[in-house]
């Protein structure tokens, strides 16, 4: 029988296709988490929260949602969703855990690219120079911070502690995966839940305005480099761990 499975998805490290293909592979009791309906109730109950505040009072939502699906023994969620250790070890201690990473600053520009492309918003800086002065740079900068130990670098008082409480989830995980690696990842995860996966591309980036490193001026690389300390530092750590595929 297969394990039940936990699928953590960053944003803009590939995740989607792999976690569909995941979800599909456990068809018969399988969920994510819906983001419409928990950005409705994060609305309705914070509703002037803005910012780094209004992610983390989603995720606040998300979190319980996420209980609900272990309490209920859904034997595989697949979903944008924190590492909760607390949910982990009291409702479903045997669960593995699985997450996709890539390359930080490559992930910064993914995600730039795409809020650029799919969200225009008029307060939002024109430029990716004037960007890395945002507040939402910050949050970009540590998306693996969020994930793994629930807080920005801007929005923890003590940033050493946040990131050894990181260090300390990953250990957690049975699976972690890079994203220039993906015959690697798909192997692993197939060993582990020993099922066939289907291979499909699901949200992959147009052609154009590609958002690659070798794209982006040296100057601008140092400063998102410099941003991105935070995550480069625990991508490196998930790199040394037995679990990296």
């Amino acid at each position: 029988m297969a394990p039940r499975l936990l699928y953590i998805h960053a944003p803009k490290c590939g995740g989607t296709s792999f976690g569909s293909a995941v979800r599909l592979a456990y068809c018969n009791s399988q969920a994510t988490i819906d983001l419409k309906t928990s950005r409705r109730i994060r609305e309705a109950m914070y509703p002037e929260a803005s910012g780094a505040e209004k992610v983390l009072r989603e995720q606040e939502v998300r979190k319980v949602m996420l209980g609900e699906l272990l309490a209920r023994g859904v034997q595989c969620v697949s979903a944008h969703v924190l590492y909760h250790r607390d949910l982990h070890e009291a409702l479903d201690p045997d669960r593995k855990l699985v997450t996709l990473l890539r390359d930080p600053v490559a992930r910064f520009l993914s995600h730039y690219a795409y809020v650029q492309r799919t969200h225009p918003n008029k307060d939002r800086p024109d430029t990716l120079a004037e960007f890395l002065d945002s507040e939402m740079a910050q949050r970009y900068g540590s998306i693996y911070l969020l994930f793994f130990a629930g807080t920005y670098q801007h929005t923890t008082n003590d940033l050493s502690e946040a990131l050894q409480k990181a260090q300390d989830n990953l250990t957690k995980f049975d699976l972690i995966g890079d994203l220039s690696r993906t015959g690697e990842f798909r192997a692993g995860l197939k060993s582990l839940i020993g099922r066939p996966l289907i291979t499909w591309e699901r949200n992959k980036r147009p052609d154009q305005k590609p958002s690659r490193n070798r794209d982006v001026p040296e100057e601008l690389r140092a400063r998102i480099e410099e941003i991105c300390a935070p995550d480069i530092s625990l991508f490196q750590h998930a790199k040394s761990l037995p679990a990296y595929a």
